[in-house]
């Protein structure tokens, strides 16, 4: 305790000095229970300190109107469930400091309700001391919580142990997920470390919560449900990431589930074929990432609406794709999903209004098909390396004919190949340049292109040129001959042989392009950054 000084005669300041200073003991013990409090209550302050001379409430903005309303609030009168609610705000860490230093939070602590446990929510720092040293602070951290914690009141679990690969153990998890997960929870998201041990997740354990369960998130591990697995009725979100499961454990999975709403499955190599069944009445999104086993997918859920695929075409079949709106085709990594799309994609979602399609390579050109997407409206087609200069992207007009309805255009040319020049545009001008076209070709409803990484290519201009004379309703032409700009607005990185194919692009729309646009179109060219890439010239 501070001592307090004084002059002879001052004996009544001395007793007075240590009577405030009790009081203010007092006054910040009684403090430890108030220092949070939510929106609702106080000038939609998310948590508030309810004294000023806490030192949490100095670091907080709160305005002079909630300290008044605040100094005749008695915290010990709220009624407990509000005080439960309070704490449940509060993020995990904060929350148990809180319980540290006060009853009543102690008691609402053993029911907390949002568990998240990871190396930031835990507050300890991945720059500081070895690996193990880490992974025994994460543990002791997760054990003490838990002892503390009754296990009943959990809605959300969030353990994140990926980076962990030496201390923790089976029995550690099996220990913490028994603790915690029972009826009433709502929220399961587990990652355990990528490496060749399957941590073997109890379908027993997940089922006891299966009336209650509304989202499940598995990383790297084995999964494993059987028909005997039981039923969960509210489940609504799947996510599973490189997890152990086959084709049949995953049918078994989702024959249990009537409600669910989005599936995503990235990186389940296990996986040969994919059933997704017509119980499934509320199924509207469904990713499937690099499964690199799977051949064929089919899809019977009535009311889809979103589809991502990633990996090597295939095999897709639907029985019913009347509600299918929105579809991307990736095929980075993989050849011919361009065409693929062209040939097969009409006969299993004929009623697209979005279509995104990423191709590696191309071996053949998009051949004309009589097939027509009449609702299509928006069309991303990204050509994703080097080694396009074969390509016939004039073929790409296959595309816009079978799309009277498509507003939008945007295609990404591939990567610049320094090495390649197109002979046909050497010693020509616009006037001498053979153009091909599509007699009586015309497209009434295209408004916006946005073509990026404009090569030197013939048959780009011929498109291009398509795309000016036959769309009656376009307003607006892009061409960007750089990178683009990042999330940030600011430049992408070019070198320095890009760029040169960057300013021959360049010279190549001015000479062949610019006079042909007409001026009803509003037309824009993005030339490399004179600061950022061209300097580097």
């Amino acid at each position: 305790m501070k001592r307090v000084r004084s002059a002879p005669g001052d004996g009544g300041r001395v007793k007075a000095a240590s009577c405030r200073s009790v009081r203010r003991r007092r006054h910040r013990d009684k403090a430890s229970s108030c220092q949070f409090l939510p929106a609702a209550l106080f000038d939609r302050i998310a948590i508030l300190s309810l004294f000023r001379n806490d030192p949490l409430c100095q670091q907080c903005d709160i305005s002079e109107g909630a300290q008044d309303t605040m100094q005749g609030f008695d915290f010990d009168k709220l009624p407990e469930d509000i005080v439960c609610h309070i704490h449940s705000l509060i993020p995990l860490r904060d929350a148990a400091c809180l319980a540290s230093m006060s009853h009543r939070f102690l008691r609402s602590w053993r029911c907390f309700p949002n568990l998240t446990f990871d190396l930031e929510a835990l507050n300890l720092n991945v720059c500081e001391g070895t690996s193990y040293e880490k992974e025994k602070k994460l543990v002791d951290r997760i054990d003490n919580i838990l002892q503390n914690h009754s296990g009943v009141g959990v809605k959300t679990l969030k353990l994140n142990v990926s980076t962990c690969f030496k201390l923790i153990t089976a029995d550690h998890i099996n220990n913490w997920l028994h603790a915690v997960i029972k009826p009433g929870i709502l929220d399961i998201a587990v990652e355990f470390p990528v490496d060749h041990r399957w941590f073997d997740l109890s379908c027993s354990l997940l089922s006891c919560a299966g009336s209650s369960v509304q989202s499940i998130s598995l990383f790297s591990c084995a999964f494993h449900p059987t028909l005997r697995t039981g039923c969960f009725k509210s489940l609504k979100t799947v996510y599973l990431k490189f997890v152990h499961i086959t084709s049949e454990e995953l049918e078994c999975l989702l024959s249990s589930t009537v409600l669910l709403e989005k599936l995503e499955i990235r990186s389940c190599d296990q996986l040969t074929f994919l059933n997704i069944p017509s119980h499934l009445q509320q199924l509207t999104i469904l990713h499937v990432v690099f499964c690199t086993r799977l051949q064929m997918v089919e899809i019977h859920a009535p009311k889809l609406i979103t589809f991502y695929f990633r990996g090597p075409p295939m095999k897709i079949l639907t029985s019913n794709s009347s509600c299918l709106k929105y579809m991307t085709l990736h095929g980075t990594l993989f050849s011919g999903m361009i065409h693929y799309a062209r040939t097969k994609l009409h006969s299993f979602a004929s009623n697209l209004q979005s279509l995104t399609l990423v191709s590696s390579k191309e071996a053949f050109n998009t051949p004309m098909l009589p097939e027509k997407f009449l609702h299509l409206r928006n069309l991303n087609i990204c050509f994703d390396d080097i080694g396009f200069q074969s390509y016939d992207y004039f073929s790409l007009a296959s595309f816009l004919e079978a799309c009277p309805a498509l507003e939008s255009f945007y295609m990404w040319a591939g990567e610049y190949d320094a090495g390649w020049q197109d002979p046909a545009l050497q010693d020509s001008n616009a006037d001498s340049l053979h153009i091909r076209r599509i007699p009586e070709f015309s497209h009434a409803n295209l408004k916006k292109v946005f073509i990026n990484r404009f090569p030197p290519s013939k048959c780009l201009i011929e498109l291009t040129y398509l795309i000016i004379e036959s769309a009656s309703s376009l307003q607006r032409l892009k061409i960007d001959t750089g990178y683009g700009f990042d999330t940030r607005g600011m430049c992408k990185r070019m070198n320095k042989a890009d760029v040169i194919q960057a300013v021959k692009a360049l010279d190549v729309i001015k000479r062949y392009i610019e006079g042909k646009v007409p001026s009803s179109v509003k037309f824009n060219v993005l030339e490399p950054c004179k600061r950022c890439h061209i300097a580097k010239l």
